[in-house]
């Protein structure tokens, strides 16, 4: 099974100031893999139990975070790096920029090159029509 897909529609003014309307390809997302599901899919693939995994993977987070606020980054082989991004409001003299002018926007990811890879090889398939009355309204009790 491959990425799903959906088509969005655009309008947006040209150069020349006329509306053009385009269909750009967007991603769908029908589940969210949480750390449990991680745990129990690396249990099933290796001798660690999935609450061994759990421990490894909450260790993690906390380590990752750790580091990062110590201003480092950190290198997951197969996975990516991740770091911070940094800014400030913009100065005329360089000597204006002190540390507590200095803030952290969001946190950076660059992905391994081979998963980079990996994803660029991934298949697509466009989003199944959902019949008429398969998603209902909650009925509350």
């Amino acid at each position: 099974m491959g990425k799903t897909f959906d088509i969005w529609k655009r309008k947006f003014r040209d150069a020349a100031g006329q509306v053009v309307e385009k269909f750009y390809a967007c991603p769908k997302t029908f589940m969210v893999f949480d750390e449990d599901d991680l745990a129990e899919e690396i249990s099933q693939r290796c001798s660690l139990t999935q609450g061994d995994v759990v421990g490894a993977v909450s260790a993690l987070s906390e380590i990752i975070k750790e580091k990062l606020m110590m201003g480092a980054s950190v290198k997951i082989k197969g996975i990516g790096t991740f770091g911070v991004w940094v800014t400030s409001d913009g100065f005329d003299d360089p000597k204006d920029i002190t540390a507590k002018k200095v803030k952290a926007t969001k946190v950076t990811y660059k992905a391994d090159r081979k998963l980079t890879q990996a994803i660029r090889e991934m298949k697509f398939e466009t989003m199944p029509t959902i019949p008429k009355g398969f998603i209902g309204k909650r009925v509350s009790k």
